[in-house]
This record gives structure tokens, C-alpha cells and sequence, in this order.
């Protein structure tokens, strides 16, 4: 890191205005920075007219991680509309039964559900399910096995819930006894605790497949108490017991609950919660939510493709044909997924700059963070009114891309991603801010 803080603090100080030898010292100081010359890739366009002003390994492919959510979201919106919403219904049929129509909603809660089902006579004794807006597939192809307690890579599907999360309250016991679990979901999970209380907290999470996926073991310490959260791997079963729970709480037992079901046409509507596509499109954007992500993306393959059900194969289907349609050239990329999580994906930064000169005026893309915001909360401040870019992040890898316009008020698209296994993340994240600000100085 020190050698690389050299660099561009003398990089900087003797940079001359002159574009052509910025663009000969730009190649130089990255030469010297330490990074392996074929795990960084550069892309800058002007995108006034998409000529290239600098290019590295501009063709060679690269997993984007989040990056990629800068591509899918704009078509993701395109096709769905901009007036999009995620509506979960409840329908009455004429035997006094009722239906559950579900949107596959990210924003749906425990406590949306209990307003839905306030419509719920108490002499019910059949409570139907309509499923079918997703297929049952709950992961994206090609995430990691060792990702399974990060909550930032949830399940997701037509039954999503409470943002997929079991929450999970330690309180500490006197005496250096071991820590009180409380579930309020009241989901069936099995702990093997060895959290003791101390002086501190440290606590540490690990699920063994091989036992149970519901089996979770915590160990470590605790001071005062604390919540985690659990990505929770049965999504249609979480969501059967909170409507149980529900439904009890009301005095409401039913003998054929949750059975699946189509709406019919005599169906009546009698409640619905609705939550906007415009609150997705910033949490995509600027936090990066994955859940969100692919949700979208298989809900706007399926209207795409004029299918009942969402796969990830129809998504991809719409983003390769809206390539097509566009002229960009998309025959040597792939993508596997709508947020980057897969390791599968593979793009090189000269598709994105292309991607992001044709849609410079996409309405979808204000949406990406400025400095001091999102993903970007803590980088490149000085500069925050001039730049809108998506960061991404995974194990050795790290991107970014958006647009940064100049000192001299030209509007650039960018894309920068490292995949350097001895460069450490902030290193990686270093030398990115850098090649932006000197873009931002220099162009």
C-alpha cells in the first residue's frame, strides 16, 4: 500500500495538462503501481461521440461483481415501465375460502401480511397460495457455497419475505453463562450455542449443511445485547409459518392451509399491499441489493418473454436481445445473473463504456450514487458533484464504472475493474479513485 501511495502522490505532483501525455504517464503510473498489468482492465469514453481516450485489457474479460447491476437495471426497467409496483393480493372465492396471490415483493413484511390477512373471516377452513410469479430456483447460478451466511446474497423467490432474514437477539446471562437465543419469528432452527457473556462482544456465526441447514452454530462472547441476522434457506417454509403465526393470533385455524392454487376469474379482490419500482431502482443502484436485483430481473423476464413465471433464463433473454436491438456487441460476454454475485459472468470494460454511451441520458442511471452516497459514502468526496458511478466487490476482485465529467466540463464513461489476488481491496480501491480523480483533472 505505501508504495502505491508514493506513486500517485508523485504521479499527481508532476502530471503534466497535456492529454496526449497524460494518456503515456497514465499507462506508466499503473505500470508502477504494483498491480498485475492483465488483471487490471480500463475503459474511458467520451461520450459525446464514443471515441476511446484510454484503453487497458479494454477486451479482455472480467467478472464485474455489482458493476453489473448497471447493465441489467436499466433494461430490467425499461421493460417493466417506470410506474411498475409489486402487488401482493388477497382474493375471496364464493366457497368463503381465500387466495393469496404473491408479487415475489423484496419489500413484503411480516407486518404487511398481518394487514393483508386482517380481510380473513374467522370461520375459514382453506387458505389458498398462488406462487407461480417465480420459478422455485432460490440462488443464482454460480454464487458461492461459502457465501451462505452473508445476508447481503439471500435466497429469493415468490416468497419473499422480511428481506429473506431470520432475526436473531442474544442477550447476555450472568455469570459467565451461555447467552439467551430469542427467535420472535418462531421459524424452527436448532442452535448449538457457545456464546458466553464477557466483557466484549464477538460472536461468530457457521451452519453445517451436512447436519441440517436449520441447525446454526454461534460461539464467542457477548457483552451486551446484540441482533444478528440469518439469510434464511427455506423461504416458502418462513413464510408459512409467519402466516400461521398470523392467523393463530387471530383465533383462526384452518384445516387446509397454504394449499397452491391459480386465481380465477370469479376471484374477488378484497386487500392488497403495493410497494414502487422507483424505491428498487435506488436500492439496486446505490446499495447494491442484490435481493432486489434479481427479483426484478427474473419479474421482467417474464413479462418480456409473455410467461407466467420468472426464471433467470428469460431474464438473460431480454438483456442479450435488448444488446441486439441496441447494436451492442454482446457475443463474447455472458452474464448469469442480474447483480454480479455469480463468479460465472464474464465482461470486458469496452462493453461497458459502450453500454453507458448509449444510454448517457438513461433516467434510470441518475440513480447511481455521487460520492457520499451509497457504496460510495466514504470515496471520493472532492469530487462529488461531478461523478455517478456503481462500485463492486468480491473475493480479489473489484470494479467500478459510471460517468465523470471533467474539469473541463467533458461528460466520460468509465469502467475500471481489478481481479489482482496480491493486491489487497483497498489497494484496489486506491488506484481506482485515483485513475477517476486524474480522469476528472486532466481530460
Amino acid at each position: 500500500m505505501k508504495k502505491i501511495i508514493l506513486i500517485l502522490l508523485l504521479f499527481m505532483l508532476t502530471l503534466p495538462v497535456s492529454a496526449k501525455k497524460y494518456i503515456r504517464d497514465f499507462s506508466t503510473v499503473i505500470n508502477d503501481s504494483g498491480v498485475d498489468i492483465e488483471s487490471i482492465a480500463i475503459s474511458i469514453k467520451d461520450t459525446s461521440n464514443g471515441k476511446a481516450v484510454y484503453e487497458l485489457n479494454e477486451k479482455m474479460l472480467m467478472n464485474p461483481a455489482s458493476v453489473q447491476k448497471l447493465l441489467t437495471t436499466p433494461v430490467i426497467v425499461e421493460t417493466l415501465g417506470e410506474d411498475y409496483s409489486f402487488n401482493t393480493e388477497l382474493y375471496l372465492r364464493e366457497d368463503n375460502s381465500y387466495l393469496l396471490k404473491l408479487a415475489g415483493d423484496p419489500y413484503l413484511t411480516t407486518s404487511d401480511l398481518k394487514k393483508l390477512i386482517g380481510e380473513v373471516s374467522k370461520d375459514t377452513e382453506s387458505f389458498y397460495i398462488d406462487d407461480r410469479i417465480l420459478d422455485k430456483k432460490t440462488w443464482g447460478e454460480g454464487w458461492q457455497w461459502d457465501d451462505d451466511l452473508n445476508v447481503l446474497m439471500p435466497r429469493f423467490g415468490a416468497y419473499n419475505l422480511d428481506k429473506n432474514l431470520i432475526k436473531l437477539t442474544l442477550i447476555p446471562e450472568p455469570n459467565g453463562q451461555f447467552a439467551k437465543i430469542i427467535n420472535p419469528s418462531k421459524y424452527p432452527m436448532a442452535f448449538f450455542n457457545n456464546v458466553v457473556t464477557s466483557d466484549k462482544t464477538d460472536i461468530s456465526l457457521s451452519r453445517d449443511n451436512s447436519i441440517s441447514p436449520n441447525t446454526l452454530m454461534l460461539s464467542g462472547t457477548i457483552a451486551r445485547p446484540t441482533t444478528v441476522y440469518i439469510p434464511n434457506v427455506n423461504i416458502k417454509r418462513y413464510f408459512e409459518v409467519q402466516l400461521t403465526r398470523l392467523f393463530e393470533d387471530r383465533g383462526i385455524y384452518m384445516k387446509n392451509p397454504y394449499m397452491p392454487s391459480v386465481k380465477k376469474s370469479d376471484d374477488v379482490l378484497k386487500n392488497h399491499i403495493s410497494h414502487d419500482i422507483k424505491f428498487a431502482i435506488n436500492d439496486i443502484l446505490k446499495n447494491s441489493n442484490n435481493l432486489v436485483s434479481e427479483t426484478l430481473f427474473k419479474l421482467a423476464g417474464a413479462k418480456y418473454c409473455n410467461l407466467e413465471t420468472g426464471t433467470d433464463v428469460s431474464g438473460i433473454k431480454m438483456f442479450n436481445d435488448y444488446c441486439v436491438n441496441n447494436k451492442l456487441d454482446n457475443s463474447r460476454i455472458k452474464i448469469t445473473d442480474a447483480s454480479g454475485v455469480s463468479k460465472n459472468n464474464l465482461v470486458s470494460a469496452d462493453f461497458i463504456t459502450d453500454f453507458l454511451v448509449l444510454n448517457k441520458s438513461n433516467k434510470v442511471l441518475e440513480s447511481l450514487p455521487a460520492p457520499g452516497e451509497g457504496t460510495l459514502t466514504h470515496r471520493m468526496l472532492t469530487i462529488k458533484d461531478n461523478l455517478k458511478a456503481k462500485t463492486g466487490t468480491l473475493s480479489d476482485i473489484s470494479s467500478i464504472a459510471g460517468y465523470v465529467t471533467s474539469r473541463s466540463g467533458k461528460k466520460y464513461a468509465f469502467s475500471i475493474m481489478i481481479n489482482d489476488l496480491n493486491l489487497s481491496e483497498s489497494d484496489k480501491k486506491m488506484l481506482e479513485d485515483f485513475i477517476i480523480r486524474e480522469a476528472y483533472l486532466r481530460l
